[in-house]
């Protein structure tokens, strides 16, 4: 399979946007309640998409043209790490982290941090990512969306 990571474009706007959607709703309503999975998939429109852009780096993975996975990295946060639920478990998720983490490294930072949702975590403890601290946000009807902040040192990797 040929695969191609590039930077995002604002004509990929959509195409993340249903990646991003479809991803949640595949992966994340066994883990969370309807309350928490409607704010991830608020949290992740447009308008934050398209900024997470425009002040960071946003990258695609595209495999024969179509949008297949996608990540963020603004300042020293990586964010926004999705791959299509089809496609997952084969390395992809790994090497979009890779690459953010590699033009981290090349900005000189040595410590990458990231806020890891349940069924994210132990993709994140399986790249050497250990957890700072538990969290979590309230929601709607008092429900709460659980979540680790991570953070992993990238300077002799």
């Amino acid at each position: 399979m040929e695969f191609l990571i590039r930077k995002f474009k604002p004509s990929d706007l959509s195409a993340v946007r249903n990646l991003i959607h479809g991803t949640i709703d595949a992966c994340y309503s066994d883990a969370y309640p309807i309350e928490a999975v409607e704010f991830f998939l608020d949290y992740h429109n447009d308008h934050n998409i398209l900024k997470g852009a425009k002040d960071g780096l946003a990258i695609v993975l595209e495999k024969n043209g179509r949008l297949i996975g996608t990540a963020t990295l603004i300042d020293d946060h990586i964010m926004r790490v999705f791959v299509e639920p089809h496609f997952q478990k084969i390395g992809l998720g790994k090497l979009l982290m890779q690459k953010l983490e590699q033009k981290a490294r090349s900005a000189g930072l040595g410590i990458v941090k990231l806020d890891a949702s349940l069924p994210a975590k132990r993709f994140y403890d399986s790249l050497g990512y250990t957890t700072v601290e538990e969290s979590f946000v309230e929601v709607q009807n008092g429900q709460k969306l659980r979540y680790f902040k991570m953070q992993k040192s990238i300077l002799n990797d």
